[in-house]
């Protein structure tokens, strides 16, 4: 199992990091991608215990940025010809809107635009494998919202709850369209809600909003082990290899909110994360 390689965004905290960790026990190698070097090398000491005959390698990139997406994917694609998953996990809350520096609602940027351009700069490796696996992290959040096309980045009216909503339809979205496009290829794609877990999400926010979540992380949430299995189920497991297109919670296969399956808003969002991003990395 050495010579298998997982790619995983957002690992140096919550349930990346966990589930970066069960990977390793299962005989893959890893692939850690993190905004922060020293959080990189720090979770690298933690995790060498649990690297016996496989290996954990390390790329940092601030993955709200596109361009350094794409660079890190392109960086990823060339060390690694064949890959055999790509675990999207990376994403945030932001209570007050903000914006990168390449002009994007920060929102979008990471929990969206970075699942997108990961994936496409790295089917070539997951397809040469084989056996690919793409597995985006979802929320259950995505249910009650749909898009709104003209304030896609809440241009005009903003909310961060509702904004990380919308963000989660869009990996949704993401996975039934790409799941579409991939049916030529040997490469499965799925996404997943892991609960609502105890972690350090929401804490890069300020004031009421970061109060409020972390007393409803104490009061309701569960730990990061039990977070990151879904996780670990649709990377590694045998009973989901030929499985693909679907929604999971529980490592169980779940109906995805009424508004997913809006064919015409599925398209819509495509099209405008692909001209978006296709301006931006010209």
């Amino acid at each position: 199992m050495s010579e298998k390689i997982v790619i995983i965004t957002g690992a140096t905290d919550g349930i990346g990091k966990v589930a970066a960790r069960e990977i390793l026990k299962k005989g893959y190698s890893v692939a850690l991608v993190a905004r922060s070097k020293e959080k990189l090398n720090q979770v690298n000491t933690e995790l060498a215990p649990f690297a016996v005959k496989n290996s954990i390698s390390l790329y940092q990139a601030d993955l709200s940025s596109l361009k350094e997406t794409k660079k890190v994917a392109e960086k990823i694609k060339k060390d690694f010809p064949k890959i055999h998953v790509l675990l999207n996990n990376a994403g945030a809350f932001f209570s007050e809107r903000s914006v990168t520096q390449e002009g994007l609602e920060s929102t979008f940027a990471l929990n969206h635009l970075n699942y997108f351009i990961f994936a496409d700069t790295l089917i070539p490796s997951l397809h040469a494998s084989g056996e690919g696996r793409i597995v985006n992290v979802a929320s259950g959040a995505h249910f009650g919202v749909s898009l709104d096309f003209d304030n896609l980045q809440g241009e005009t009216k903003y909310s961060g709850w509702k904004q990380y909503q919308r963000s989660k339809l869009m990996n949704v979205y993401f996975t039934y369209e790409l799941d579409e496009r991939l049916k030529e290829k040997s490469i499965t794609v799925n996404c997943l809600h892991p609960g609502f877990v105890k972690t350090k999400f929401g804490h890069n926010n300020v004031g009421i909003a970061k109060s409020l979540l972390q007393f409803a992380q104490n009061l309701f949430a569960i730990g990061e082990d039990k977070g990151a299995r879904t996780s670990v189920f649709l990377a590694t497991s045998d009973e989901v290899k030929n499985v693909t297109g679907q929604y999971f919670e529980k490592s169980k296969v779940k109906k995805s909110s009424k508004q997913s399956y809006d064919l015409a808003a599925r398209k819509e969002l495509w099209k405008r994360s692909e001209q978006i991003a296709k301006t931006i990395l010209k």
